[in-house]
């Protein structure tokens, strides 16, 4: 575990420069282009389940140096924004988890099922054992939706952007960087003023044995 006087002087997030090199990148493109055709759609999930090239980049050793030893992949998503798909994301927190089946054990709910999956708030102690990495295959400035963060605001737990009226700082990222993440630190994503191709690969890690013992996460390593 994190010693406490570390977690203090934690932003919460951090970008790592050009871990992916250009071919690399250029091969993840074709394949999530591929993955975006077959859905239908600009966010795919299971994305390790539909794609070895992907289920190996999330166990890729540079991928996984970055993370606290013994983490785990367990979730994977595909986000596709484009000039037709230019959506904004209001600030929020990522504070659902996504299991096997619904099974009402302590702390855990509220429950949902959103595409087949069941999703539930788990508690708070274990998404802050919980790191998510957003893998940039494309430019991604201010101007194309870049993530905005509010540092350390992941210290505070639940809460909303309306009760931390702390500065943002706007996550520029070019192809092959990686933006490390607490789920819980507050993230919105502006509607593009110049949109292009901006395709995220999306990998969310857990400590191990940190779910109750009667749940299962529904990707597991």
């Amino acid at each position: 575990m994190t010693p406490p006087e570390e977690i203090q002087h934690d932003p919460g997030f951090r970008i790592h420069r050009g871990v992916l090199s250009a071919g690399e990148v250029e091969a993840l493109r074709i394949e999530c282009d591929q993955l975006a055709a077959q859905a239908g759609s600009a966010c795919v999930r299971h994305i390790r389940k539909k794609s070895e090239r992907l289920h190996a980049l999330a166990h890729h050793e540079r991928l996984l140096s970055l993370l606290p030893s013994g983490f785990h992949v367990v979730r994977s998503i595909l986000f596709d924004k484009t000039p037709e798909e230019n959506w904004p994301v209001a600030w929020h927190q990522d504070l659902t988890i996504t299991v096997t089946r619904q099974q009402d054990v302590p702390g855990y709910g509220p429950w949902s099922v959103k595409d087949g999956t069941v999703h539930v708030q788990p508690p708070e102690e274990l998404l802050r054992h919980m790191r998510t990495l957003r893998i940039h295959l494309d430019d991604t400035p201010a101007g194309n939706g870049a993530l905005r963060v509010v540092p350390r605001s992941h210290l505070v737990g639940r809460t909303s952007r309306e009760a931390i009226p702390a500065p943002e700082h706007v996550c520029e990222c070019e192809p092959g960087d990686i933006l490390e993440m607490s789920p819980l630190i507050l993230h919105a994503s502006s509607r593009s003023t110049a949109p292009s191709r901006r395709r995220i690969i999306h990998f969310e890690y857990a400590a191990p044995g940190i779910l109750h013992p009667s749940l299962e996460w529904d990707e597991s390593a």
